[in-house]
Parts: structure tokens; sequence; C-alpha cells
């Protein structure tokens, strides 16, 4: 590999990484970290987008959530956190984790090995809640 394709590399690894970051709490998708890179670097292809983000998940940059719309998301803190998603405005927050002892000791008694839990609450936020229906 020449230099060149290892600083397009680079350059589009750390495009993906700040576009991910700047997200903040929503969780973007990778069809929309695509959008955002695409508008600073237009030849980017959707492909690589996809290989940087699964890259930067697997080097524990960023974590990857399930949060019931069946679409893998992209969360800038990655590791041990809980999240809270609101079923009316899609609104997700961040939470601290809990602790699953009861749950992780009987998948344990069923012979399975627990490597960590993912927990997502649902309900109303605090807008949503308070909002007149």
């Amino acid at each position: 590999m020449g230099a060149e394709a290892r600083r397009r590399t680079t350059r589009q690894l750390a495009l993906v990484l700040d576009a991910v970051r700047a997200s903040g709490t929503e969780h973007p998708s990778a069809d929309r970290i695509f959008a955002r890179v695409r508008a600073v670097l237009p030849t980017i292809s959707l492909g690589t987008v996809y290989r940087n983000l699964h890259r930067l998940a697997a080097e524990g940059h960023i974590g990857i959530v399930h949060l019931g719309d069946r679409l893998a998301r992209f969360d800038p803190m990655p590791g041990g956190h809980d999240h809270f998603v609101c079923e009316q405005c899609g609104h997700i927050e961040d939470l601290p984790a809990t602790s699953l002892d009861l749950e992780a000791n009987a998948a344990r008694q069923a012979g399975h090995q627990v490597t960590g839990h993912a927990l997502v609450l649902y309900g109303l936020c605090r807008a949503c809640g308070t909002s007149p229906t």
C-alpha cells in the first residue's frame, strides 16, 4: 500500500470518527454518518463508511447498539452504559450501566458464558410525557 492510500484511509477513518462523535447522543445509523462524511468528502462510498465504522467499533473507539428499530446505530460513547429511547419522539439518552447480576447468574446457570449486556428502556421522555396529546 502506497503512502497516498494510507493517508486517504486515515483521513476517511478520522472523518467517520468525527461524524460519530459530533452526533452527541443521537446514535446515528451508518446511512446518517455516510451523509455527514459525504458532505465533506463526496467521493467516499457507503462501503468504506461501513468498513471504517466496524473498524472503529472493533478497536473500541465507538460502540454499536440496536435500539429497537433493527438498525445498527453507532454510539460515540463505547462501553458500559445503558439507553433510554422515547417511543414518541425517538430521543435517545445514555444512562449509567446497571448491574444485572440476577439475570447474568441465571444465564450462567443455564450454561451460557456472559460477556456483557445491553439494556434499553422504552417509554416517554420528559418532553413527551408532559405534552398534551
